[in-house]
C-alpha cells in the first residue's frame, strides 16, 4: 500500500486529538477531584455509586430516627424519674401522717403537700418533647392530663429504625398513672385521710397502693432503658455502616491525586514527543519551495 503525505498529516492529527482529549480528561479529573463525571467515563461505575448512594441515603435517614427515638425515649426516662420522686415523697408523707400524735395543725400542713404533689404530678404528665406531649399516645398536641383524668389514647408511636424494622418509644399516660392504680385518685384519698386522721387506712391500704405505683412507674422506666440500649446499638451499627458505605464510594469515584498528576506528566511527555514527530514527518512540499 502506497503510504502518502496526506496520510501521514491524517494520521498524525486524528493522534494528536486522541492525545488531546485524554489530557482533557486528566485536567478534569484534578479539577473536580472525580473519576467519574459523566455516565460515560464508568458505566459499570455509575451504578455501584448510584447503588452506594442509596444506600448511605437509607442509613442516614434510619440513623436520624434512631437519634429522634432516643431523644424522645430519653424525655420519657426523666419525666418517669420525676413521677418516682413524687411518690416517694407522698409515701414519706404518708408514713408520717399515720402517727396518732400529730395535731390537726401538723395533718392540714401534711395533706396541702401532698395536693401541692397531685399537681406536680400532673404536670409531669403533661410533660412535652419538641412540642409534642410524650404520654399522649397519638393525641399529641394536646395534654394527655387534665384535673386528674386521661384524655389521651392508646396509640403507638413507632419509628422505622432498618429496612421492615420498627420500635414503639412511647408510654401512654394511662399506663403510668391510671392502669395499675389510679394514682390522682389515690393521692385525694391520701389527703382526704390525712386531714380526718384516718392513721389504719394510711398504714396499711394507701400505702400499698402507693408501692403498687411506684413498682409499676419503676417497670416502666426499665422498658424504656432497655429500648434505649437498643436503639444505642443501633446507632452504633448506622454510624459504622454509613462510614463504610462513604470509603467505598470515595473509593469508588475520587481520584488518586499523585496518580493523576503522574498520567498528566506521561500524556504531556507523549503530547510534546508527537508534535516533535509531526515536525519530521510533515516534510516540506514543492509549493514550499514556489513561494
Amino acid at each position: 500500500m502506497r503510504v502518502t503525505q496526506g496520510m501521514l498529516v491524517s494520521n498524525f492529527l486524528n493522534n494528536l486529538n486522541t492525545n488531546y482529549r485524554n489530557m482533557n480528561r486528566i485536567q478534569e479529573q484534578l479539577s473536580t477531584t472525580k473519576k467519574i463525571n459523566r455516565p460515560s467515563d464508568d458505566p459499570v461505575g455509575v451504578v455501584t455509586s448510584l447503588r452506594l448512594y442509596t444506600n448511605l441515603t437509607e442509613t442516614e435517614k434510619y440513623l436520624g430516627n434512631v437519634e429522634s427515638a432516643l431523644a424522645w425515649l430519653n424525655t420519657t426516662d426523666t419525666a418517669l424519674g420525676q413521677a418516682a420522686d413524687v411518690l416517694d415523697r407522698v409515701r414519706e408523707l404518708t408514713v408520717a401522717s399515720a402517727s396518732d400524735s400529730l395535731s390537726q395543725s401538723a395533718r392540714d400542713a401534711l395533706a396541702a403537700e401532698v395536693a401541692e404533689l397531685r399537681e406536680q404530678l400532673e404536670q409531669i404528665g403533661n410533660t412535652a418533647h419538641d412540642g409534642r406531649y410524650i404520654f399522649g399516645g397519638f393525641r399529641t398536641t394536646e395534654p394527655p392530663f387534665a384535673a386528674g383524668a386521661y384524655v389521651g389514647n392508646t396509640g403507638s408511636m413507632n419509628y422505622e429504625i432498618g429496612v421492615n424494622i420498627t420500635i414503639p418509644v412511647n408510654i401512654t399516660g394511662d399506663d403510668v398513672l391510671i392502669n395499675t392504680v389510679d394514682t390522682f385518685a389515690l393521692l385525694t384519698n391520701i389527703e382526704a385521710e390525712i386531714t380526718a386522721g384516718n392513721t389504719a387506712s394510711l398504714s396499711g391500704t394507701r400505702l400499698g397502693e402507693l408501692d403498687q405505683a411506684i413498682d409499676n412507674i419503676l417497670s416502666l422506666r426499665s422498658g424504656v432503658g432497655a429500648k434505649t440500649n437498643r436503639l444505642e446499638l443501633t446507632k452504633t451499627r448506622l454510624e459504622d455502616a454509613g462510614l463504610n458505605f462513604s470509603t467505598l464510594l470515595s473509593e469508588n469515584e475520587d481520584i488518586n491525586t499523585a496518580e493523576v498528576i503522574t498520567q498528566l506528566k506521561m500524556q504531556e511527555n507523549t503530547y510534546n514527543t508527537a508534535l516533535a514527530a509531526g515536525a519530521r514527518i510533515i516534510q516540506p512540499t514543492l509549493l514550499d519551495f514556489l513561494r
